[in-house]
């Protein structure tokens, strides 16, 4: 998401010495007195940038806590979805027809995207957004409490739900650079990474326990519940920020992928394609955590609970470590290394020690390195993507890897029905150690900063 040239000169200079705005266009010289949204990189008589003033920021810890809410709840219903759809069909045909509307809209989120950027407030998304999800949540339940969720419906609801998100979603990608500074954002990944983790194993945990204590129809009311909370800390943090120029929607659409070929913008399409060679397999690391909680232990739901705690447990990790540290000006290493990590990792997950434990730590490795990738991009367009167009290029960006990971899902799913689980997890990292050259290749990748 942003700038990208050497920092040979001092922030908030331009090469020509002149004071400009954090985050405007190059050359971008700033009129006498105090210039209205422009970002700061520090704030006076606050604590110094980093995990204390995060810590501080009371309307971030506000905004953070509804995210984690409505997050939560799409755990929920992330676990119950797949079940309730197979449990009033019978059919793993309509399972598979429900997950792809869902991630296909999601792949559609930058068709959304240049109205968010209109959008002068965008806590109103949020505000408007979640209790719609709610209401269709409540109905999705109700509809199959009663053995009444009929195919249309049932495809209708999912449809509502993810075309909301993708909505929220933007809001999501735009919110930290209006209520952060820009030395603040990895601290702050390290720590939504910390809570939102947490939150995530227990939402799925939550969902598991509907299904088994009664039915994954009564999941739906936890997920609205769960997103009206949302709306009350939602609705208490404003989040103003700069709006895009454009006077029409389709101005707005063409301006946000015109600027990834402009001279600002060109180095993030090197991003896109490197995130689609990367993404195309992103669905491995659950898919391979199966796959050797099924084949290679005796007590297979209690091998998968701790292989996944342990690959969350190390991203976890590492976002806190780059939180810390903030290697803002070394992107392009955390990238690099994240690849290299990852890819070692999957190529040790079959060789690992025949214990759980031995196991588990190769897959905090992969979860920590492929954490460090993951940190590493979004925290890099946060910073380096103008305010203005932010949920525009993020979303454009987005549709990289989307496309790609949707083929990679069913290429995946093939392999792992047709090969050992070391077989794929040796391609899978074959594939990732390509993405480390291709990253070492594109100069734009090596010399990310923001």
């Amino acid at each position: 998401m942003r700038k990208y040239r050497k920092w040979t000169v001092g922030p908030g200079m331009d090469e020509r010495g002149e004071t400009e705005a954090v985050g405007s266009p190059p050359g971008a010289v700033l009129p006498p007195g105090p210039v209205p949204g422009a970002e700061v990189e520090s704030r006076p008589g606050h604590p110094r940038p980093g995990f204390r003033s995060v810590l501080a920021n009371r309307r971030y810890l506000l905004f953070e806590a509804s995210v984690i809410t409505a997050t939560t709840g799409y755990s929920v219903y992330a676990v119950s979805i797949p079940w309730l759809a197979f449990e009033n069909s019978g059919s793993l045909l309509v399972v598979g027809l429900v997950l792809f509307v869902e991630l296909g809209v999601y792949a559609l989120t930058f068709l959304v995207a240049p109205l968010v950027d209109r959008i002068a407030d965008k806590r109103t998304i949020l505000v408007v957004g979640f209790p719609v999800q709610a209401v269709a949540a409540v109905i999705l339940a109700v509809a199959a409490a009663r053995g009444e969720l009929q195919l249309p419906l049932l495809l209708g609801l999912v449809g509502v739900l993810a075309v909301v998100w993708d909505f929220e979603w933007a809001v999501f990608q735009v919110a930290p650079r209006l209520l952060l500074t820009k030395d603040e954002l990895f601290a702050a990944g390290g720590i939504s990474s910390a809570f939102g983790g947490g939150a995530t194993i227990g939402g799925y945990a939550a969902g598991a326990g509907f299904i088994l204590l009664a039915g994954p129809a009564t999941s739906g009311y936890l997920y609205a519940g769960l997103l009206l909370a949302a709306v009350g800390l939602a609705s208490v943090v404003p989040l103003r920020g700069p709006r895009s120029e454009e006077r029409s929607y389709l101005g707005g659409f063409r301006e946000g992928w015109a600027y990834l070929t402009s001279a600002e913008g060109r180095p993030l399409l090197q991003l896109g394609v490197l995130d689609a060679v990367v993404g195309f397999f992103s669905t491995a690391p659950p898919v391979l955590v199966t796959v050797f909680a099924d084949r290679s232990f005796p007590d297979p739901g209690l091998a998968y609970g701790i292989l996944f705690t342990s690959f969350v447990i190390g991203g976890v990790a590492v976002d806190l470590t780059l939180g810390y540290f903030n290697p803002r000006r070394r992107v392009g290493l955390v990238l690099v290394g994240g690849l290299l990590g990852g890819a070692v990792a999957l190529a040790l997950v079959g060789h690992a020690p025949p214990s759980l434990v031995g196991t588990a730590a190769v897959w905090v490795l992969a979860g920590g390195a492929l954490g460090a990738y993951s940190s590493g991009k979004v925290t890099f367009e946060w910073g380096f993507i103008p305010r203005d167009r932010l949920a525009r290029v993020t979303s454009n960006l987005y549709t990289f890897p989307g496309v790609s990971g949707a083929v990679g899902a069913v290429v995946l799913g093939f392999l792992a029905s047709r090969l050992s689980g070391l077989a794929v997890a040796e391609i899978v990292a074959g594939v990732l150690g390509a993405a480390v050259v291709l990253a070492v290749a594109l100069p734009a990748v090596r010399r990310f900063s923001f």
